[in-house]
């Protein structure tokens, strides 16, 4: 999924996966001009404007795994951005996909897990910007209040620490009662659940068609398209209705500053290769940079 990274970047990234095919969706809306020299890169025709936290971005991804399924001949499909790099061979990242596991992704379930339910359930349960929208993402702050803990997991991050005070209690209880279906007025139950984590998944050529398939149900993309920052959200969600064999995600991130992971630098250089991961994100935007050169030298063999 590419838009303003540098193309040398994306052609690093692409070369470092030869012989394996690269599925570039580019937004050249953003960037025009973008040439690539790696003879193993493939562009989505017709590619969607992306952005980030628009559904746009969404319909991207499921654009170019359709076009996968049409014109591919792939046994396993994984999601990249162009600041990710591979932190393993390719060898060891085809051993690893030819295991049981069908799809390699990590997620939390929003109503089982409070710190999720008060970061992030209003943008499950609630349309971006409606008054109900507005009224539980104020009650998160509530809930939360001046407490600057927070977790890091399944790539994503969230909020954490609990309030003791009746006005926590009280936006807990706003919150989950969001959650009920009959309340909240979304898709979601008890044989249908939310889920949260991070955007870059792996999975089989039959998860993939599968997942493209309850993609264009209506009442799916409608209802996703109208939620705060959606990918999120969407991609886990669809992946867990699967009930599928489920093994760990495939990447190693960085830790996060606000919202976002910050760039590996060379001091990282031993933390990724004691990673059971293989890929890293996100990595500077250069390539350069003395972080990218070692790995793809010392760690990926290229």
């Amino acid at each position: 999924m590419s838009a303003v990274r540098k193309p040398e970047t994306v052609d690093q990234l692409a070369k470092s996966l030869a012989p394996h095919t690269v599925l570039v969706h580019h937004d050249f809306s953003q960037t025009p001009v973008f040439p690539l020299s790696a003879p193993n890169v493939v562009f989505v025709p017709d590619p969607k404007r992306t952005g980030w936290g628009l559904f746009s971005f969404v319909e991207g991804v499921f654009h170019s795994m359709q076009y996968a399924l049409d014109t591919l001949d792939f046994d396993y499909l994984q999601l990249l951005s162009p600041s990710c790099l591979p932190i393993k061979p390719m060898e060891e990242f085809e051993a690893h996909v030819s295991g049981p596991a069908e799809a390699h992704f990590d997620c939390v379930d929003v109503l089982h897990d409070q710190d999720a339910l008060m970061s992030i359930g209003y943008r499950a349960f609630t349309p971006d910007n409606s008054l109900q929208f507005r009224v539980a993402r104020r009650l998160s702050n509530v809930y939360f209040g001046a407490s600057l803990d927070r977790r890091e997991e399944a790539g994503i991050w969230l909020r954490s620490g609990e309030r003791r005070n009746p006005a926590s209690w009280l936006a807990l209880q706003y919150t989950k009662a969001l959650g009920r279906q009959s309340i909240g007025r979304h898709i979601f139950d008890d044989n249908y659940r939310a889920y949260y984590g991070t955007t870059w998944f792996g999975a089989r050529r039959h998860v993939i068609a599968d997942m493209v398939r309850e993609f264009e149900r209506p009442e799916i993309r409608d209802y996703f398209s109208r939620l705060c920052l959606p990918e999120e959200i969407v991609l886990p969600t669809l992946l867990m209705q699967l009930h599928l064999n489920k093994g760990p995600m495939n990447h190693c991130f960085q830790q996060f500053e606000q919202a976002h992971p910050r760039f590996f630098e060379e001091e990282d250089i031993e933390t990724l290769k004691q990673s059971p991961a293989y890929f890293g994100r996100k990595f500077p935007d250069d390539p350069t940079a003395p972080v990218r050169t070692r790995v793809l030298d010392e760690m990926v063999g290229v």
